[in-house]
């Protein structure tokens, strides 16, 4: 059985729905949680590093909350959507579904939540005292570009783990390397030598927290050169994935069903 575009955004937008109401209703603290795992997150490493390691720096919260808060986005999408192929089996079976609808349904999905979550991050710097300004409105054009950087790993790594199942285990490493590597809770200007500073910038993430810091921080504008470069290559790899899952989409559905 087909399903006509019309219908396949009418079934998009219904399982976004439902699926975001079944999450709250497994936990007792409903939609709490959303922002209250994040502030969990950012606690404890302001704990750690300002208290027990004595890295404070000045305002060293908005510091943490920077660099922690894009990058639980970022590896909560893309862990989440590795099985996302895989756990879609039952609709697969009854109708013809494009592969890319469910790591495209976790994305849109983690990314309403973020929303949420990034609300609640701006009010909590404006009432902790940093300076508003007109810059920050740039801040929308970083969160857009982590929006298609999300997209387009998540697209990729979705399409690996149906075939290889390990693969998961596999990036929740990745994710773990990734997070020491990003400069959540370090200044990579500090720690890191200038000949190597662009090397560090090389990776997405980190340069995409480098940017909610200068918007946020520094009341700066962001680095459009490096925004423009991620997006454009993020672009390029959701039309590549797009491109294969259009050629293997009766692959996937048959390995599915197995």
């Amino acid at each position: 059985m087909f399903i006509s575009k019309a219908h396949l955004i009418e079934v998009f937008g219904t399982k976004l729905a439902l699926n975001l109401k079944s999450e709250v209703s497994k936990t007792y603290l409903s939609y709490v949680w959303w922002l209250l795992e994040p502030a969990l997150m950012v606690t404890v490493l302001y704990i750690v590093f300002a208290m027990f390691l004595s890295k404070s720096r000045p305002d060293f919260i908005v510091f943490i909350m920077c660099g922690k808060i894009p990058f639980l986005w970022f590896s909560k999408s893309v862990s989440n959507s590795s099985n996302s192929i895989t756990s879609g089996r039952g609709l697969i079976n009854q109708v013809s579904m494009p592969v890319p609808f469910f790591p495209m349904l976790v994305v849109f999905q983690d990314a309403f939540k973020q929303s949420i979550v990034f609300l609640f991050m701006f009010v909590f710097f404006i009432i902790y005292g940093m300076e508003v300004s007109w810059v920050w409105l740039s801040i929308i054009f970083v969160i857009f570009t982590q929006f298609l950087l999300v997209c387009a790993i998540s697209l990729l790594v979705s399409a690996i783990t149906p075939f290889l199942p390990d693969f998961k285990y596999l990036i929740a490493t990745a994710m773990l390397a990734l997070m020491f590597g990003s400069g959540i809770f370090y200044s990579y200007k500090e720690l890191l030598q200038p000949r190597y500073q662009e090397l560090f910038l090389l990776n997405p993430v980190a340069n995409l927290i480098k940017n909610y810091r200068q918007v946020f921080m520094d009341n700066a504008q962001p680095d459009w050169i490096a925004l423009t470069s991620i997006s454009l290559g993020s672009i390029l790899l959701i039309a590549v994935m797009t491109l294969y899952f259009r050629r293997t989409n009766t692959v996937y559905a048959r390995l599915i069903a197995q």
